[in-house]
């Protein structure tokens, strides 16, 4: 489960405070908005590549609806995500090479000298399906329930969501609010180690089996039409989760003064998470045929995660089939307070919680990316999109007793990768 959250996984729609350091992927256009009684299929297919050997996955995508007429909308979403390569697993590099022992107790990788050691074994297949129902509720209102469930070789997680929307003002300002809660249960290769204990030698290990979290999630937002070629949108939500929140797969270094490893021990979080997220849209039609759509984001939490996101996209729509997009997009995250680079000798008996994992530490990232579209003369749609993604990490975290011998390492290597993704829309 270590890069699930790398992935799209937005299978309730309205919900998403969460971290999101790499950017969503293998969305697919909205459907337009027709009445009649009639299937409409969504697919997608997004490769996504890091650079050096690391993460890669493939990951199709499909969204059926079926309009039932008289606003009453049903759909179901597949989604499966193939990834493989190398993932960091929470150590810091050495001046010699470093040899670590696989989850599940048997086998061994090893990380050339002065290199961020990577676990090249990382693999995984995730399914996940989701449903929901959206029927009018009175003159102005719509009503919506939603299903979700995924399932990897050591995850399973399950969820449902209700929503409400009612327009006031001539249809001209709509108020909306969303309730979900998500059950996950974690089963780590190996079990799940005691959080701060040392890594074993090679041999079976004998942790618990599995680790359960709870994940409660509410949003409440405006919609209003400002004037016929634009409108704004303004969104609070609210994520408070419980339970099990450690990476059981990733450890973190204990070094002397030299920065050299003396040991490595098991990373520990905290059993609770809340995270507040604001969200504003403003979407404008420029010249009565483009549109330009740039969005902000700011998260904050209790572990002191907090985030900045701004999206711009501006569609050009060049002729009546045939649109191209660019799209920029820039992220900076600050460090959880637990967040270090290593532990120096003997603090792992003194704090509470600590953990290497980057995507908890502090970065900024970009992606740049274009999308062309092209509507075919029998209706159908398809569009495909090329990105690229960096991410500039800074350092933090580093114990003041071995600044100096951990300074000689680049403990934050810049990540890049790229993204393609194919879509294809039909009605039936």
């Amino acid at each position: 489960m270590k890069h699930r959250k790398t992935l799209t996984f937005a299978t309730l729609g309205l919900l998403g405070a969460g971290v999101a350091p790499v950017p969503a992927m293998a969305q697919v256009d909205p459907p337009p908005q027709e009445s009649g009684k009639q299937w409409e299929f969504d697919s997608a297919l997004l490769y996504y590549a890091e650079a050096d050997g690391r993460v890669q996955a493939i990951e199709p995508v499909i969204h059926a609806t079926y309009d039932f007429g008289d606003e009453r909308v049903a759909g179901v979403k597949l989604v499966l995500d193939s990834l493989t390569g190398a993932s960091p697993n929470g150590a810091a590099p050495a001046s010699s090479a470093q040899t670590f022992t696989r989850p599940s107790g048997r086998g061994t990788y090893t990380a050339a000298p002065g290199e961020l050691p990577l676990d090249d074994s990382f693999k995984d297949t995730r399914v996940a399906v989701s449903g929901d129902y959206q029927r009018p509720v009175g003159q102005d209102g719509k009503l919506g329930f939603g299903l979700n469930a995924s399932t990897e070789y050591d995850f399973l997680s399950a969820g449902a969501s209700a929503r409400y929307s009612r327009d006031f003002n001539q249809h001209n300002t709509t108020l909306s609010a969303g309730l979900g809660y998500e059950s996950d249960q974690s089963k780590p290769v190996g079990g799940a180690p005691e959080p701060l204990s040392p890594v074993p030698p090679p041999g079976p290990r004998a942790y618990a089996s599995s680790e359960s979290r709870g994940v409660t999630d509410a949003i409440v937002g405006v919609t209003q039409v400002l004037d016929p070629h634009s409108f704004v949108q303004v969104n609070y939500s609210l994520s408070a989760s419980s339970g099990y929140h450690t990476d059981p797969y990733k450890m973190l270094s204990v070094v002397g003064a030299d920065g050299e490893p003396l040991r490595y021990v098991y990373e520990s979080r905290p059993d609770s998470r809340t995270k507040h997220a604001v969200f504003a849209r403003y979407k404008r039609f420029v010249l009565d045929r483009h549109v330009l759509d740039v969005s902000y984001r700011y998260l904050t939490d209790d572990w002191q995660v907090n985030s900045s996101t701004i999206d711009a996209l501006y569609r050009w729509n060049f002729s009546d089939r045939n649109y191209l997009e660019p799209h920029l997009r820039w992220y900076s995250q600050r460090e959880a307070d637990f967040y270090r680079a290593a532990l120096y000798d003997g603090e792992e008996a003194t704090v509470e919680d600590a953990s290497a994992d980057p995507r908890l530490g502090a970065f900024t990232a970009t992606t740049v990316g274009l999308k062309y579209g092209h509507t075919m003369a029998n209706g159908h749609a398809w569009n495909v999109r090329l990105e690229y993604y960096r991410q500039t990490g800074d350092t933090a975290g580093v114990p003041a007793a071995a600044a100096a011998g951990l300074s000689k390492f680049d403990l934050e290597p810049d990540l890049t990768a790229t993204m393609f993704s194919f879509g294809y829309r039909f009605k039936w």
